[in-house]
């Protein structure tokens, strides 16, 4: 059994004989202030004078022209660090500590969600190397790590699936991104048990587009060997916080995720926190809708982004995407204030949940204080529709339109310019059957509106 009184000693004494650990914070070519690590598990952070003259705060809880607590900068930078599989291959790779937000900060200096970038006297440019079909089929088909190359980490976006950010050419080749070649997509890889995963991405994804949703484009790749044959599939997701400019440069722009805006951890971006335990399933602390919804109004969002926020939650309990956390939202900022940007990570755990036993299909925020995703209500809705502050009739009114927009578009079409096996298809076949019966059931709860709202007076 752990001995408290050692994991406390050991945490306390973690940071003994640090060296100081000096980052500048740079907005592509602008220095926007420098980050100190007193110790490799805290950091404190000042804007550069320029900065404070010509830039805009980085967050709403880091504010240009105001003292930076300390805790806020540390959740900021902690938001910027991967997840999943990719933190554990950065820990393993370069035997670095899960408490040392420095040292994994340190190999993903050189671009970040987002505009930031850093820099140390320290800095190695990572080289800007073409990434082949062939190099990837390797690794995948070893269940090797893609992520490391050349002894270099090359992953700097959070997220839990198997991923990979990279410079996308206009003649269709990809590159590992650097400083000066940003990324401009993340591919993301199927593990082998969840082999479904990406043509159920790619059908919510473009089925969200197709109802008048915001998002992220996004096109199927094939992964061929050196001998032509496609072994592996992934997605290839187009990045919104890039633009690409006429003379052929990617600009970015800046982005924060529902974690930051809220100025939480990323472990909080459940609303439950320590999960659903009846023992600790009353700990919501984390990232709520009611939240996210209070700092959109806060931040005196348009008409449009907020209801661009209630399509996507309509749109995601049809689907079935219970994964929709506090990270899986984000939000542009720049000198003009604050934005809603595209949605991503959209897709059906639900009907990944028929084919995978004991996947967790709980709601990561929850609808009137339900989280189970079969048992949303029609009470539900409407203690939601309260909670968020829209109308019964406006909520209505969007369920129903959503509803019945997949029921009418979620079709094979939205994925006809991609070649698909005959299972592929059935596939795509089984989840649209699916989304059209939970399409039925939410207008089914709708319609109760009216009787559920009598039965409360």
């Amino acid at each position: 059994m752990a001995n408290p009184e050692m994991e406390t000693r050991t945490i306390r004494n973690f940071s003994l004989d640090f060296e100081p650990y000096v980052l500048d914070v740079f907005a592509e070519q602008h220095k926007v202030g420098v980050l100190t690590f007193k110790s490799s598990m805290h950091c404190s952070f000042i804007y550069d004078d320029k900065w404070m003259l010509d830039g805009f705060d980085i967050s709403p809880h880091i504010n240009v022209g105001r003292d930076v607590e300390e805790n806020d900068i540390n959740r900021f930078i902690q938001n910027l660090l991967p997840e999943g599989t990719g933190l554990k291959c950065l820990l393993n790779a370069f035997n670095i500590s899960r408490l040392s937000v420095s040292g994994m900060l340190n190999h993903v200096l050189g671009e970040s969600a987002g505009i930031l970038h850093f820099e140390s006297r320290e800095s190695v440019t990572p080289a800007y190397l073409e990434l082949t079909s062939q190099m990837l089929s390797k690794r995948l088909d070893t269940f090797s790590n893609v992520v490391i190359w050349n002894n270099q980490f090359r992953l700097n976006v959070a997220g839990v699936q198997k991923k990979l950010n990279v410079h996308h050419k206009s003649d269709r080749s990809f590159w590992l991104a650097n400083k000066e070649f940003p990324s401009t997509h993340i591919i993301k890889f199927a593990e082998e048990e969840h082999s479904t995963i990406i043509l159920n991405e790619l059908l919510c994804m473009r089925l969200a587009k197709a109802i008048g949703l915001e998002v992220a484009s996004v096109e199927l790749l094939r992964v061929f060997d050196s001998h032509g044959k496609s072994k592996h599939s992934a997605i290839s997701i187009e990045r919104f916080d890039r633009e690409a400019l006429s003379n052929g440069t990617i600009r970015k722009l800046h982005i924060i995720d529902g974690c930051q805006a809220l100025n939480l951890l990323p472990e909080h971006k459940y609303e439950q926190i320590f999960g659903r335990h009846p023992d600790v399933a009353h700990c919501r602390d984390g990232a709520s809708l009611k939240a996210l919804f209070a700092f959109a109004r806060q931040h005196e969002f348009s008409h449009q982004n907020v209801m661009q926020m209630l399509y996507w939650v309509a749109f995601n309990l049809v689907v079935g995407n219970s994964d929709a956390h506090g990270k899986n939202i984000s939000f542009f900022m720049d000198i003009n204030g604050i934005s809603l940007a595209p949605f991503y990570d959209i897709l059906s755990i639900v009907f990944e949940a028929r084919r995978i036993n004991n996947l967790d299909t709980d709601l990561a925020m929850a609808i009137g204080d339900e989280f189970d995703s079969s048992n949303i209500t029609a009470f539900h809705l409407l203690s939601f529709a309260e909670e968020v502050d829209v109308t019964p009739t406006q909520l209505k009114t969007v369920v129903e339109q959503v509803a019945l927009d997949c029921k009418r578009l979620a079709t094979p079409v939205l994925c006809s310019d991609e070649s698909m096996s005959k299972a592929e298809l059935e596939n795509l076949a089984q989840l649209i059957i699916m989304i059209n019966q939970r399409a039925d059931y939410f207008l089914h709860q709708t319609s109760l509106f009216d009787e559920v709202k009598k039965a409360l007076l």
